[in-house]
This record gives C-alpha cells, sequence and structure tokens, in this order.
C-alpha cells in the first residue's frame, strides 16, 4: 500500500465522517469509526471519482478496512486502463 492512495483514502474517509484524519489508521475498520451501509456506498462513489476507477459491486464486501479500500484501490488502478 501506497502512502500516496493512504492519505487520499485517509482524507476522503474522515471528510465523510467528520473526523480528524490522524484517527484514521491503516488498520481501522471502517465500521468501528462509523460507517454505515449508506456512508460506504458515498465513501465508494468518491474513491471511484478520486481515482479515476469503478468498484464492482462485488468487491464492496472486501472494502471493511482502510488497509483494504488502499489494496482494493491499488489493484483496480494496476488493472485499470491509463485514462
Amino acid at each position: 500500500m501506497s502512502t500516496d492512495t493512504f492519505v487520499r483514502v485517509r482524507s476522503i474517509l474522515a471528510r465523510h465522517l467528520e473526523i480528524p484524519e490522524e484517527s484514521v489508521g491503516e488498520d481501522s475498520g471502517l465500521a468501528d469509526l462509523g460507517l454505515d451501509s449508506l456512508g460506504s456506498l458515498e465513501f465508494v462513489f468518491d474513491l471511484e471519482e478520486e481515482f479515476k476507477v469503478s468498484v464492482p459491486d462485488d468487491r464492496l464486501a472486501e472494502f471493511n478496512t482502510v488497509r483494504a479500500v488502499c489494496e482494493g484501490i491499488e489493484t483496480l488502478l494496476a488493472l485499470s486502463p491509463p485514462r
């Protein structure tokens, strides 16, 4: 997981949850931070916009920690053709 990806994901998540970025760690659980199902959808939409990727619905269940989100985004970036 790159530092850049983590910083960007952390920023989006902190903004959604209205919490300090410092309270979001790499191994933080999204549910533990207070992200509910509706918030998760909004979070994914913002991730897609920020990283210019499309997150398949079947991958959403894997996005349960900040680390999993970052690794998932990096995998999608590696598979995506450049824009």
